[in-house]
């Protein structure tokens, strides 16, 4: 490196902070680099301007990793998640789904500095669908201590529904999102009871949340995670009035994830999940009516008839089981029509045949009897006239 060192030899004053800089730099890259990375003017130039042009080539680990921190990431491929690193974490800290998480975020629509979400000190599950799923996807790419701007399409955002009034539907968004914190996972057997029940409503609430959005299947996740504080259909469930609470949402929260499954036209699973809730309370009317409905969506009138009379004799003034109920019988007594009208065309039609056939035969019988009659009639009055009126008589007049 002969040109740089005397270029360095020349009077020219640096600063004792730039030396060490430029000295770290050749103990560093000796006979790594080629010489072409820093040439004379890259130190021979003024203050900050020096150390500007000096830092900006990529000469390490550290710098690489830097200048990729500085452009977004595109986290899905289609750019409809890209996230952009403000201020890197903790290495290698970053949290597991299930894991308990509390962060910073700040939601604006792109190219806005007009805020419509805000959230500090926030715990959340990831992975439980409790904030938007592109915020979901990134917090699992980030360290503890990180903050990153996140850029998300609709479809990781608010859909095409949007958040009334601030978010129009299929608006794209910004977020400034900072993970503080990983918590382990909270396990439901180590809670109390009145633990259990409020992780249990929050999460509840969120599936309520998504199914009002008709986002059934983000429901339906968050339902399944609210069961895992309010028990299985096999739990057993003490007296005292927290576990009779818990045992209340259990219920609801199962006759919910019915109606999603009804939703989502999945009528046997819909079945399924009311019968667990049959199994714990077997009069809730709610869950008799969805079964009568979900048993007349699948065609079994008799079935749904006997169910919603059920709902009935427990509320009789339920105008929407009287309906359905309505709709039941006039199906069956469709249905019993029809099958007359085919056992009768089934039957009808061999008897019509027969008949026919039969009075065929009879209508070709009686004409050839009838024609032979004639004949003879003919034959027996040609003979008659013959003998008594020769017709050679007549021939001779």
């Amino acid at each position: 490196m002969e040109g740089m060192e005397s270029n360095l030899g020349q009077n020219i004053n640096i600063s004792p902070n730039m030396t060490s800089k430029v000295s770290d730099f050749i103990n560093a890259e000796q006979g790594s680099l080629p010489e072409s990375l820093i040439n004379s003017s890259d130190i021979l130039s003024d203050g900050e301007q020096n150390k500007e042009a000096l830092l900006s080539q990529p000469t390490n680990e550290d710098e690489f990793k830097e200048l990729k921190e500085q452009t977004y990431q595109d986290i899905l491929g289609s750019g409809d998640l890209m996230k952009k690193i403000i201020s890197p974490g903790n290495v290698d800290e970053r949290p597991m789904k299930g894991e308990q998480i509390v962060i910073n975020l700040v939601g604006r629509l792109e190219n806005s500095d007009d805020i419509f979400e805000k959230e500090e000190n926030f715990e959340i599950t990831l992975g439980d669908c409790e904030v938007i799923q592109g915020v979901d996807l990134a917090l699992s790419l980030m360290n503890v201590g990180e903050i990153a701007e996140l850029k998300i399409a609709s479809r990781f955002g608010y859909g095409e529904k949007g958040l009334s009034p601030k978010v129009p539907g299929g608006a794209r968004l910004d977020y400034t999102v900072q993970l503080l914190s990983v918590k382990p996972e909270i396990l439901p057997d180590d809670l109390t009871p009145i633990e259990r029940l409020n992780i249990g409503l929050k999460k509840k609430d969120k599936g309520n949340w998504w199914y009002a959005r008709n986002e059934n299947t983000m429901a339906l996740h968050v339902y399944r995670k609210a069961l895992q504080y309010f028990g299985g259909p096999g739990d057993k469930i003490d007296s005292d009035s927290e576990q009779n609470d818990i045992l209340c949402e259990r219920v609801k929260t199962l006759n919910n994830m019915a109606a999603v499954h009804m939703s989502m036209n999945s009528l046997d699973l819909a079945l399924s999940t009311l019968d667990n809730v049959l199994a714990v309370e077997p009069h809730n009317e709610k869950a008799i009516m969805r079964k009568g409905k979900v048993l007349a969506l699948k065609g079994q009138n008799v079935a749904a008839a006997r169910e919603l009379e059920k709902a009935l004799q427990i509320n009789p003034n339920n105008k929407t089981v009287q309906n359905i109920l309505s709709n039941v019988k006039a199906a069956l007594v469709k249905e019993r029509v029809q099958e007359r009208e085919l056992y009768k065309k089934m039957l009808g039609h061999k008897d019509d045949n027969e008949k026919s056939a039969k009075d065929e035969k009879n209508t070709s019988t009686t004409f050839i009897i009838s024609g032979l009659v004639a004949g003879l009639a003919v034959i027996c009055g040609y003979c008659y006239l013959n003998n008594n009126f020769p017709f050679s008589k007549f021939s001779t007049l």
